[in-house]
C-alpha cells in the first residue's frame, strides 16, 4: 500500500519553486503563508495547488501555539521567528502528533531549529539546511550580561547597548 506523504510549507517553500509531484502527497499551509506571499508565480502555483485539492489551508489549535513559542524562547530563537513561522511550526507540530509522519518545507535556519527541538522532520529546497541545533543566548556586548527574557536587538536596560545573540550549546542534528 502506498502511504502518503504529510508536507507541511512555509512561504519560503512556494518562493524557491516547490511544486507538488504526484498524488502520493498531502501538502498543507497556514493562512498566513497566503497573505504573505507577494510573487505572481508562487500565487499561481499555490492557486493551482489549491484548486487541485493538493493543498489544504489549517490553522493549528492554539495548544500548539503555545508549545511552540516556549520552545523557541528555550532555544533563544523567538525573537528570529514571525507570526507566519510560529503557526507553521504550530500545524506541523498539530499535524505530526495527528497524523504522524511528515516534514516541514522551510528555508529558514530558526524554524528549522525550532523544528528539529520539536522532533518534526525539516526539508530544504535551496539551501543544505541546517547541521546543528543551537541554543541561543542574549547578551550585552557592552556590560556582557545575560538576558533570557529579552531579544536581540533590544536595549540593554542597564548601559543601553543593542543586545546580540551567541550560540549557548550545539547539538548535531540527524538527517
Amino acid at each position: 500500500m502506498n502511504e502518503k506523504k504529510i508536507l507541511v510549507l512555509d512561504t519560503s517553500a512556494f518562493i524557491a519553486g516547490y511544486e507538488p509531484a504526484g498524488n502520493s502527497v498531502e501538502l498543507y499551509t497556514v493562512p498566513e503563508v497566503l497573505e504573505e506571499l507577494r510573487d505572481t508565480m508562487a500565487k499561481l502555483r499555490v492557486q493551482a495547488a489549491l484548486d487541485s485539492g493538493k493543498l489544504m489551508v489549517r490553522s493549528s489549535e492554539e495548544r500548539f501555539t503555545e508549545q511552540v513559542v516556549r520552545t523557541a524562547k528555550e532555544m533563544g530563537d523567538f525573537a528570529s521567528l514571525s507570526d507566519t513561522d510560529l503557526s507553521v511550526l504550530a500545524l506541523a507540530l498539530q499535524l505530526k502528533e495527528s497524523q504522524g509522519d511528515l516534514a516541514l518545507v522551510s528555508e529558514d535556519y530558526s524554524v528549522q531549529n525550532v523544528a528539529d527541538r520539536l522532533g518534526v522532520k525539516h526539508i530544504s529546497l535551496a539551501t543544505a539546511g541546517i547541521r546543528r541545533r543551537i541554543v541561543w543566548e542574549t547578551y550585552c556586548p557592552g556590560c556582557h550580561r545575560t538576558y533570557e527574557k529579552l531579544a536581540p536587538g533590544e536595549d540593554c536596560p542597564i548601559c543601553g547597548t543593542k543586545l546580540k545573540k551567541k550560540p549557548l550549546r550545539k547539538s548535531q542534528v540527524e538527517k
